[in-house]
């Protein structure tokens, strides 16, 4: 008897109960489509994530002083370094690099042109108007107002931040501060322009001054907190860190990668897919019972045929190879389905996403995009829903099948 004739046997068998092959296969289908939603959803929020974070927070890589990163939540201005040679040393590489001074002030505003009198605490970033557009992308959100001009004491700020304190371009703010040497210091700002970005910590926190601003008020002389990093094709992965590090350790600075700037988010986004493994988990135990019992039906309902073929001289393992075959059919019948109706769904993920901004406007998620999640298409994910689908109907069958290939030929022949 050729191996083929139970490969054949099997798949007209698929057929020959159509009925419990589209139970099974719808089973599996649904299983897989809700696993392609939610690892699309996932995945693609992980992708703009990380692109908002290198696009407007973390560039390619930091170059700072020795502890800075251990530290840098207090925002110290004592750890401050000067940056010129390291940065033509860089750019001499092909690298476009900007910096920046990071210090913290309570944000006082008045009664007229604010809704009230009011203060609150603020990280401000002091950037180079110019170099700041070669590494970060913040020129591109600017939707009120105009850019920073070197040298004058204005500030951007996000769009949340704005509108939690009533602000508009024009209105004047003060920044009390302390200098690098501890003495305090007040700046008098006006908002020249209005930032709104996919990243919602820059809608949330976002300030930003001239860096030749903070230089003088909090007396610096010419030193920076941080020189951030970018080359071309660095989110491609061609890589000159190897070279970068070198320079920048030469310089007595330590060299943080994006992945190393943004470890909070990392933590949080292991976290989220754990959870969320954990609810694909669920979703392929509920498909996987509903295959095993459509699978346990066909097997039982099937033993005296079983014990017919066994009666007639077919081995045991020719009778579970046929039922593979035809659990692993099924599997694959079920997995086009899904792996299609997953696709159908995806595209208008894709294209148009999920609005959850009500949400993301006052919570962090972690997340750094402002709340529409747009989905991505993960082909990994597609293979992983065929493999589970054809490999969750095959394991069904073979526990169901060796329950039933335990019993003896009369039992067989006289099960009900």
């Amino acid at each position: 008897m050729k191996k083929t004739w139970v490969v054949r046997l099997a798949f007209k068998n698929l057929l020959r109960y159509k009925r419990r092959t589209l139970i099974t296969a719808i089973a599996i289908a649904f299983g897989l489509t809700m696993y392609i939603w939610i690892d699309s959803i996932l995945t693609g929020a992980a992708e703009e994530s990380v692109r908002n974070l290198r696009w407007y927070e973390t560039a390619d890589a930091m170059a700072a002083g020795p502890g800075y990163m251990d530290d840098r939540d207090s925002l110290p201005l004592d750890n401050s370094f000067a940056w010129e040679n390291l940065a033509s040393e860089l750019e001499a590489v092909g690298a476009d690099v900007t910096p920046r001074i990071f210090f913290g002030a309570d944000m006082v505003f008045f009664r007229d042109p604010y809704p009230e009198d009011g203060n609150v605490p603020a990280r401000i970033i002091a950037i180079d108007p110019e170099r700041d557009q070669n590494v970060f992308r913040l020129w591109d959100t600017l939707i009120k107002g105009r850019w920073l001009l070197e040298g004058e004491e204005g500030a951007l700020v996000g769009r949340w931040f704005a509108e939690d304190i009533g602000a508009s371009v024009g209105a004047p703010i003060i920044a009390v501060t302390e200098t690098r040497d501890g003495y305090a210091q007040t700046i008098d700002l006006e908002i020249v322009g209005i930032l709104d970005s996919p990243n919602p910590m820059i809608n949330r926190e976002g300030f930003y001054v001239s860096l030749d601003t903070a230089d003088m008020y909090l007396e610096m002389g010419g030193e920076v907190t941080s020189l951030f990093i970018t080359w071309p094709g660095a989110e491609l992965g061609r890589s000159k860190s190897d070279h970068l590090v070198n320079l920048v350790e030469e310089s007595g600075l330590e060299y943080s990668p994006w992945d190393v700037q943004a470890a909070d988010y990392v933590a949080v986004m292991a976290a989220e897919y754990s959870g969320s493994g954990t609810i694909i988990v669920l979703i392929l135990i509920i498909a996987a019972v509903g295959i095993s019992n459509t699978m346990l039906m066909a097997v039982y309902e099937r033993s005296r045929e079983i014990g017919m073929m066994r009666a007639l001289g077919m081995a045991d393992g020719r009778i579970r190879s046929m039922f593979l075959w035809e659990s692993g059919g099924i599997g694959a019948v079920g997995s086009f389905i899904g792996i299609f109706v997953g696709a159908l769904v995806n595209i208008p993920l894709v294209k148009y996403g999920l609005d959850y901004s009500a949400l993301m406007r006052d919570e962090n998620f972690g997340y750094r995009t402002t709340g529409i999640f747009y989905g991505s298409w993960h082909w990994q994910g597609y293979l992983y829903a065929m493999i589970l689908g054809v490999g969750l109907s095959v394991l069904v069958a073979a526990v169901s099948t060796r329950r039933i290939l335990r019993l003896d030929i009369p039992s067989s022949l006289r099960f009900n």
